[in-house]
């Protein structure tokens, strides 16, 4: 395979079939991350798109799913990817905490969610990206698709 293409979602919150119809406005994907609120739209998804799914909880997602992690460390084609939802590291006031952390596990890029706003931002060798929401009744929604290839990664938010 030339190139790796990953959607990444967060913040359902129980919006599975707006979440699954928006992964038609790309032609392929190889594997989905869903970065929390609500997790259980992950498992759904998982049994209606037919990829690997990696999934994290979101703070929604604390008390029906107390042992699923609130982060991880991916890598795929040698890039380490740190994936959470972001409310533990404060990111409505800003990714300071997240550079931090991303510096501390030597991570290329961070993926996370919980602003349900979109981000796409690089500090030095580290890419950042939040997807946005998917939510019925917000006109900003969106979702990320990157791009893996021979070694390097390339984001692009999708607006729906």
């Amino acid at each position: 395979m030339d190139s790796m293409k990953i959607a990444v979602m967060s913040d359902t919150h129980g919006n599975v079939r707006m979440a699954v119809n928006a992964l038609k406005k790309v032609e392929r994907i190889d594997r989905f991350i869903h970065l929390g609120d609500h997790y259980q739209d992950a498992m759904e998804m998982g049994k209606k798109i037919d990829v690997p799914i990696e999934a994290v909880a979101g703070n929604t997602d604390t008390d029906s799913y107390p042992l699923v992690s609130r982060e991880k460390i991916i890598e795929i084609d040698r890039i380490k990817i740190f994936i959470t939802h972001g409310d533990i590291y404060k990111v409505k006031q800003g990714i300071d905490c997240l550079l931090e952390k991303a510096i501390e596990e030597n991570a290329q890029v961070v993926l996370f969610g919980h602003t349900h706003f979109p981000l796409k931002q690089r500090i030095g060798k580290i890419l950042f990206v939040n997807p946005g929401c998917v939510l019925t009744n917000n006109s900003h929604n969106s979702f990320a698709l990157l791009n893996i290839s021979k070694g390097k990664i390339k984001a692009k938010l999708i607006p729906l």
